[in-house]
Formats: structure tokens, C-alpha cells, sequence
């Protein structure tokens, strides 16, 4: 279980990397909807909520059309938070302190898990 943790942390990080790379591409900042799901996506890695990490940088990747209009209202009411820089250099520091492989997932304490499993269970259409 451990490699099989290993792995898929690599490739989170690779999708991450890769969606600053898109950004890069484009010579543009994250959109406020990007930037909302590469913050949730890089706080999630940093936890172990794999799970929940590979939902947010897969609606990371979703167009703009399919979009929720009522999600997007609520972002544009809030002020931004990260830019590029700012969430590859969180990405570094998950990285370097965060390294180890988590043996399992759910490998932590009960109200931990039960808070996971609430959040996932919550995402709906989304997961």
C-alpha cells in the first residue's frame, strides 16, 4: 500500500506541475476558479487527502462553460490569494516536508477520517 501511496503522490504532483505549466504556456495567472482548486488540490496533497487532491485538479481542468455560474459568482466576490509563484513554492514545501509516503490513507485519527470521508461524501456531482 505504501509504493501504491508513493505513486500516486508522484503523480499528483506531476498534474500539479503540469497545470502551472499550462499556465505558463498561456503567460497567465490562474483564473480565480484555478486558483481556488490548485490552493484546495495543494492543501489536500498536504494532508494526505489524495483523493480529494485529484478532485480539485481535475476541476481544475474543467472549461469554463462547465463551470457552476453560482460558484464562479462567489469566487469573483472574494479577493485573490495565489499566484503562480506562490503556489509552486507551496508545492516545494509540500514536497520537501511531506515527502514520505503515507502508508494509508485513512491511517490517521478517527475524527480525521470521519472528516475526510464527510468531505468526499459531500462533493456530490463533483467527486
Amino acid at each position: 500500500m505504501q509504493q501504491e501511496s508513493g505513486a500516486r503522490k508522484e503523480r499528483l504532483h506531476r498534474e500539479f506541475i503540469a497545470a502551472l505549466a499550462v499556465l505558463d504556456f498561456q503567460h497567465r495567472e490562474p483564473d480565480r476558479w484555478e486558483e481556488e482548486c490548485l490552493a484546495y488540490a495543494l492543501g489536500a496533497m498536504a494532508c494526505g487527502m489524495y483523493l480529494v487532491a485529484e478532485v480539485e485538479l481535475e476541476a481544475f481542468r474543467r472549461a469554463p462553460a462547465e463551470r457552476p455560474a453560482e460558484v464562479l459568482d462567489a469566487l469573483e466576490a472574494k479577493p485573490r490569494r495565489f499566484n503562480k509563484a506562490m503556489l509552486r513554492h507551496g508545492l516545494d514545501y509540500v514536497r520537501s516536508h511531506y515527502g514520505d509516503a503515507v502508508e494509508d490513507e485513512m491511517d490517521v485519527p478517527d475524527v480525521v477520517a470521519a472528516g475526510q470521508r464527510e468531505i468526499q461524501s459531500s462533493m456530490g456531482p463533483f467527486a
